[in-house]
């Protein structure tokens, strides 16, 4: 079975590292999985389409300019109809918008789509109408696919389908060994080091995680945070960084590359986000053995079963962010606790195999459907 990944791609986070982990299982099961990578034409090489090609997985680069681009969404179903693609499985807002509002008969292939989780915090913006967009496209789409129940339970559609999203437990293959970053070790070896990685985007509420920091620092003055991320928050940030005297104590380094291997460097990781789906840095987090703090925002609670396996708090509130982390630092040992119980949920649920698997059965029913005319 041969599929057809579609992406917008603005980084390696966490939709692009649960599109990479899935089709390097997919690979491992004998389907032929090719990433179908959109962007800009001023766009070079993307971060994902790197990655994906230090994988070994098959990427191709379709550039278009922004918007509904028809001519653009037939390019790639060109593409597919001339591979013998025999499914398109789109991640995220642009493929839904493109592919989804397509006839059946004119797009000529089952489509899924996965539902990585919504941006949109309020306001009428460009984003506002995208996920508008978004929602309405997918009562088009032969098969929805939420990563969390939370999802589910707030859209209104019949057949969806619940797919956990998955990491490798063995560890990927190996890479080329890059050393770390000597700022960034050097920063959390310097006193009570929370972590925290994402795009720098509003909905990932590091605002509020400043204000903690500085709530928690009144009382542990040894405590700082290291911020690994890029995105268009980064003057608000830097300006937010000042204003509360935290310019010591706050390293914002940027993008980084496999973030994630500093995750061990973290006396806790902190998740501050105002809405996810089911992101993958949890996951990451947890088969480090890392602590964790995180808000109750989609699938989150259910991941770290309602606080058994990390300290949860309510979103948004600094007041609370700052008490979760307290919390974990007075207790080390309960943190590791938390820890230990995080890493046997993942083992036992969250795996990447289990994720292609459950994937895998989404597209035989649909290969059913499409041969004998009916519903997934």
């Amino acid at each position: 079975m041969k599929v057809l990944h579609v992406i917008d791609s603005g980084g390696l986070y966490g939709a692009e590292v649960m599109l990479l982990n899935l089709a390097a299982e997919q690979a491992a099961m004998g389907l032929e999985p090719i990433i179908a990578s959109i962007g800009d034409p001023l766009y070079d090489e993307k971060p994902l389409e790197k990655e994906a090609v230090r994988r070994g997985l098959r990427v191709e680069r379709f550039r278009m300019r922004p918007g509904p681009n028809v001519a653009g969404a037939f390019s790639v179903l060109r593409f597919a109809w001339r591979e013998q693609c025999d499914v398109l499985h789109s991640h995220g807002y642009k493929g839904n918008i493109l592919f989804g509002f397509m006839p059946r008969a004119l797009r000529r292939l089952p489509m899924v789509t996965t539902l990585h989780g919504w941006t949109w915090t309020g306001g009428m913006d460009r984003m506002g109408l995208y996920e508008w967009l978004d929602r309405l496209s997918l009562r088009f789409v032969d098969a929805v696919v939420m990563v969390n129940d939370a999802m589910r339970r707030k859209i209104d559609l019949p057949g969806i389908h619940v797919v956990p999203n998955g990491i490798p437990l063995a560890g990927e293959a190996e890479r080329p060994a890059v050393p770390l970053d000597p700022r960034i070790v050097e920063f959390c070896r310097g006193g009570i080091t929370l972590g925290a990685i994402g795009r720098l985007s509003p909905e990932k509420g590091f605002d509020i995680l400043l204000d903690a920091v500085r709530e928690v620092a009144e009382t542990n003055p040894g405590v700082r945070l290291a911020l690994l991320g890029e995105g268009v928050e980064r003057d608000a940030l830097e300006a937010k960084i000042r204003e509360l005297g935290l310019t010591e104590r706050v390293l914002l380094p940027g993008y980084v590359p496999d973030a994630n291997r500093y995750l061990p460097l973290f006396r806790a990781f902190v998740l501050s986000s105002l809405t996810e789906g089911l992101p993958m840095v949890i996951l990451e987090a947890m088969l480090a053995g890392v602590p964790i703090v995180a808000t109750r925002v989609g699938g989150v609670p259910e991941v770290l079963q309602e606080g058994e396996a990390g300290v949860l708090v309510p979103a948004p509130s600094a007041g609370d962010l700052a008490t979760g982390i307290k919390h974990i630092i007075a207790d080390e040992a309960g943190a590791r606790d938390m820890a230990a119980v995080a890493r046997q949920r993942l083992e036992a649920n969250y795996s990447a195999i289990a994720m292609a698997q459950k994937y895998q059965g989404i597209y035989d029913r649909l290969a059913t459907w499409s041969a004998g005319g009916h519903s997934a």
